[in-house]
């Protein structure tokens, strides 16, 4: 008899012992799926703040353009992009005079692109907003910088393009960059037939 109660005794520790290892390793399951989700969150708020950043300098700018105020948007501009704009007074002038509208209606497609040089740190958005004015489709880009260890005068906006979705003809002096490109205010001929 005490030889059959020892072994159901070692029979009750080693089952215990085995669903205790189950425990363990449900445990980790659930820790592994807490830890995916707290990933997950972390990278929606991020992409959550990148939004609001980009909702935040089109509110921005809209607004500067309606109360047609050009040293709000130059002062947007990075020192380096104000440095190697031609004519940005101008061309902030003419932006001003000959955007189409703006309805609050829009469709925001945020992009950004990140890269490292040697532990320097690079950061730049690049929104688009697709919008309608009087039945006409267009598209304005921001690009701009947030962050830059290796040249701070590049901290601001960097270009902004504006034009007509679907119709890939510019004026004459006038054609899109890829961001890689120097600094510009871009812009659709509005008054072209």
């Amino acid at each position: 008899m005490n030889l059959k109660k020892v072994a159901a005794v070692c029979m009750l520790i080693i089952m215990s012992a085995a669903f205790q290892g189950c425990a363990d390793i449900a445990d980790i399951k659930d820790k592994i799926k807490d830890e995916f989700s707290n990933f997950k969150k972390s990278v929606e708020e991020h992409k959550n703040a990148e939004y609001r950043s980009a909702q935040k300098e089109a509110e921005f700018l809209v607004d500067a353009i309606e109360r047609k105020d050009a040293q709000a948007i130059k002062d947007k501009f990075s020192p380096y992009a104000q440095s190697n704009i031609d004519n940005l007074d101008a061309k902030i002038d003419r932006l001003i005079e000959e955007f189409p509208g703006w309805n609050d209606d829009y469709e925001i497609t945020d992009t950004m692109e990140r890269w490292s040089n040697h532990g320097k740190i690079t950061y730049m958005l690049t929104p688009s907003f697709d919008f309608d004015v009087d039945d006409i489709s267009y598209r304005m880009r921001i690009i701009y910088y947030t962050e830059s260890d290796e040249d701070e005068s590049k901290l601001g906006y960097y270009s902004i393009q504006i034009f007509e979705r679907f119709n890939y003809e510019y004026s004459s002096d006038v054609y899109m960059h890829g961001v890689n490109d120097e600094p510009d205010i871009l812009l659709w001929d509005y008054t072209k037939d």
